[in-house]
């Protein structure tokens, strides 16, 4: 019988494991002998190589900058486009391979700037940017300043040009202080929006592209780039692609525009050739019944494209700074005569006057005493004699309206002192309470009339405490408005009462999805009789159409029956500012214009001064060749 032996078997399964185990050692030590010898190989003969790219590729992200949206006319015209341009970026790299000093100097004579200049813009200690963050030397470089760059990049390491859109004004001066201009982020303003922009964005200073900012800026993409010690691309990959601003379609008549423009500059000039004073004027035509402004002048003016390369002091100096200002919006003028239709409507309601009421205008009117005890006397520019509402516009009577305004206050020159007294501390304070509320009816006084523009002025009204003052309130001589709030006045008086906003977007259209179209907003409605708005547009009428009228001369045969009112302003200097309001056609407006010449000579007149102008702006917007004007006699 065979008897199994368990210890030999033991014995045999534990050598045979031996070998299994040994075989298996061999073989890990052959790979790992292999792999080491693998690494020490990359180690010592390629190593070099791999260290080189690692030292000298990396990979950064670069923002590709969004098209801002374009802006139209109310004609879908472009006023305002982008173009491709190059721009010059520096990037801070390692010491060891940047010299600052020589690249601003490389680059001084080749961008025409003082060195110091670059070095300030390139930011080396990361005060206004992040040190990874591109810093713009120069948007819209030449084909010489590139060609100077790509053929010196060794000698430029962090200096690379790339193509982004730049901001271009189509017709340069066109309708600049409604339209603005960009210039470089502030730093105030990208430390709250960095999220949205970049340290070398630029944003909109004025008009429309300061106002509707959020809108025209689009919305940067994203690109990696892989680049070498150099800053030299090697290839790169889009991660964001970058959204359009939205579009905007201005309210703007482009012929109307120009033709003010253009008439406005002429008559600008030619008044400088004999008068001094004579520096600037500006001009607003709007839709009555919708607030739509159809254009608007201010000159001087000046181009937005001399910012997209960055101003020189001279450029400022000389073109932009006596151009800046909007007189439109930003500056307030005593708006004289104009006032008067309002001075009616307010002796209407208050009852010291009457449509058609008659007061006899011998030329003058005293109000009050001198401080040498004689009669103090306020002049109409001639003696009317008797003249009713309609005429006391037409031939714009100081007279008539004074004396609406003295029956308001409850003043009588055979008070006692003591009556006096109190007239002045408190009878007169309340008249100008009043008088100014209903002035804020149309839009004038210290408030602004809500135009979608930056930088609108509020109105001013001064007061002497003197009797003088309710007078002077009466034909426009304590007021200070702007030429704005004067056209909005008239479009309201236009409008049967109606007071709208002005505007100038019509519309806004995002790069997909429905456009926003901008609907007329009614402020309010004049507190006033219907009839008695329809007396003050008669007698806005008489003025340009009955011989007598101050503006006959313009008007009296003129195709479209136009109502206005002339006005002049004293200022205290010497001069006095022209003015005319009026709109078109009278029983059915479409147009309301305000124009103004300011520091005119004395005893000039208003169908002189305004008259070409009028008539041209009136020609454009009627399609109407501008004819000889007959001049019948000189009013102001």
């Amino acid at each position: 019988m065979y008897h199994f032996n368990q210890n030999s078997l033991d014995e045999e399964l534990k050598k045979a494991t031996g070998k299994r185990l040994n075989y298996l050692f061999v073989l890990v030590f052959v790979a790992l002998a292999i792999l080491i010898v693998r690494l020490s190989f990359i180690q010592l003969a390629q190593g070099s190589v791999y260290l080189q790219r690692a030292e000298t590729n990396r990979y950064i992200q670069q923002y590709v900058p969004a098209p801002r949206g374009l802006i139209y006319d109310r004609d879908h015209n472009v006023l305002v486009t982008n173009k491709p341009s190059f721009a010059v970026l520096y990037t801070i790299l390692s010491k060891d391979v940047q010299d600052p000093t020589k690249i601003a100097g490389m680059l001084a004579p080749v961008l025409h700037k003082q060195p110091e200049e670059i070095l300030n813009t390139m930011d080396l200690k990361g005060q206004h940017y992040m040190l990874s963050t591109a810093r713009k030397l120069v948007s819209d470089a030449g084909d010489q300043q590139v060609a100077f760059i790509k053929e010196h990049q060794v000698d430029l390491p962090g200096v690379n040009v790339v193509v982004e859109p730049i901001r271009h004004y189509e017709r340069s001066n066109f309708a600049s202080h409604i339209l603005g201009y960009l210039n470089n982020i502030p730093g105030d303003f990208w430390q709250t929006h960095k999220d949205e922009y970049q340290q070398s964005d630029q944003i909109g200073f004025a008009g429309v592209e300061k106002q509707y900012e959020q809108y025209l800026h689009g919305k940067a993409g994203k690109l990696q780039v892989e680049v070498n010690i150099y800053n030299q691309p090697l290839q790169d990959q889009r991660l964001v692609e970058p959204i359009k601003g939205h579009d905007l379609v201005l309210t703007l008549d482009s012929n109307l525009q120009a033709a003010t423009e253009r008439a406005l500059a002429e008559r600008v000039e030619n008044l400088k050739r004999t008068v001094r004073t004579v520096h600037n004027g500006a001009a607003i035509a709007m839709n009555p019944k919708t607030g739509e402004i159809l254009a608007m002048a201010s000159y001087p003016s000046y181009d937005p494209n001399i910012w997209i390369k960055g101003v020189t002091e001279k450029e400022y100096t000389e073109q932009f700074a006596p151009a800046e200002m909007n007189r439109a919006i930003q500056q307030v003028y005593q708006p004289g005569s104009t006032v008067k239709m309002a001075t009616e409507l307010i002796g209407f309601k208050e009852g010291t006057i009457r449509p058609g009421s008659v007061i006899y205008d011998p030329g003058r009117i005293q109000v009050g005493y001198l401080p040498n005890g004689k009669p103090n006397y306020i002049k109409s520019w001639k003696s009317i004699g008797y003249a009713d509402s309609y005429r006391a516009l037409a031939e714009s009577s100081n007279v008539y309206m004074i004396s609406s305004f003295l029956k308001l206050a409850g003043y009588r020159e055979d008070m006692p002192t003591a009556q006096v007294n109190d007239f002045l501390h408190n009878r007169l304070p309340a008249t100008m309470d009043k008088v100014m509320n209903y002035h804020k009816e149309f839009g004038m006084g210290p408030t602004t009339t809500g135009i979608d523009l930056p930088y609108e002025a509020e109105g001013q009204i001064t007061r002497e405490g003197y009797v003088s003052d309710i007078a002077f309130a009466a034909i426009g001589q304590t007021e200070n408005y702007t030429l704005l709030q004067l056209a909005q006045y008239v479009s309201t008086i236009a409008n049967d009462g109606k007071r709208m906003q002005p505007h100038v977007v019509k519309e806004i259209i995002p790069p997909s999805g429905t456009p926003e179209v901008i609907h007329p907003v009614l402020q309010n409605t004049l507190s006033f009789a219907p009839e008695h708005l329809h007396a003050v547009q008669q007698g806005m009428y008489d003025v340009t159409n009955k011989t007598y009228g101050t503006f006959y001369s313009v008007f009296g045969r003129y195709p479209v029956k136009i109502a206005g009112k002339t006005g002049t302003a004293e200022t205290g200097r010497g001069t006095e500012h022209s003015l005319f309001v009026g709109y078109a056609p009278y029983n059915n407006p479409q147009i309301a214009i305000a124009i103004l010449i300011p520091d005119n000579v004395r005893d000039g007149h208003s169908s002189d001064t305004l008259g070409p102008l009028a008539r041209t702006m009136f020609d454009a917007y009627f399609h109407y060749q501008t004819s000889t004007l007959q001049r019948h006699q000189k009013k102001p």
